[in-house]
């Protein structure tokens, strides 16, 4: 992932599986890549622009961000 990048969250089935759904359409910038050299678990650390449970930094995998 590309870091100070703007991104949207959308559906994918690890953000399910994460209990995260309610994330989809939350927009954020990437603050850390931990997705190199990793075969599971491929993502990012996101500050988000709205809070969400009172946290603004959550990791969001890979596949659940589109950039803009």
């Amino acid at each position: 992932m590309i870091k100070n990048a703007y991104i949207t969250i959308i559906v994918s089935s690890e953000l399910s599986q994460m209990g995260l759904d309610e994330l989809i359409g939350h927009r954020g910038v990437v603050v850390e890549d931990l997705s190199q050299n990793r075969e599971t678990n491929r993502g990012s650390l996101v500050l988000l622009e709205e809070s969400y449970l009172d946290e603004f930094l959550w990791f969001i995998p890979e596949k659940s961000v589109t950039y803009e």
